[in-house]
């Protein structure tokens, strides 16, 4: 599904796409329920954060454990980059 730039939801839809990037293409590659495990969040909400098919909501909390978890400033989740596909 894709969001549009001027959707309400674009903020989530690209820490969404950011999130699945770095947990894949970091020096410490992971599953979703490895990240779940070190970030001591749930299994299914990193797999609905990452799924096109669900607006999953979550706080900041969540954003800076899975930051901290993925060895990336909370500020790289929450802006485009030019590698990954939006």
């Amino acid at each position: 599904m894709k969001i549009e730039k001027n959707d309400d939801y674009y903020i989530y839809y690209v820490v969404s796409k950011n999130i699945k990037y770095f947990r894949k293409n970091s020096k410490n590659a992971m599953t979703q329920q490895k990240l779940a495990e070190l970030s001591g969040l749930s299994h299914s909400l990193i797999a609905n954060i990452e799924s096109e098919k669900v607006q999953q909501i979550f706080s900041i909390e969540a954003l800076y454990r899975i930051a901290k978890t993925l060895e990336v400033d909370i500020k790289d989740l929450l802006i485009e980059h030019s590698e990954i596909d939006y």
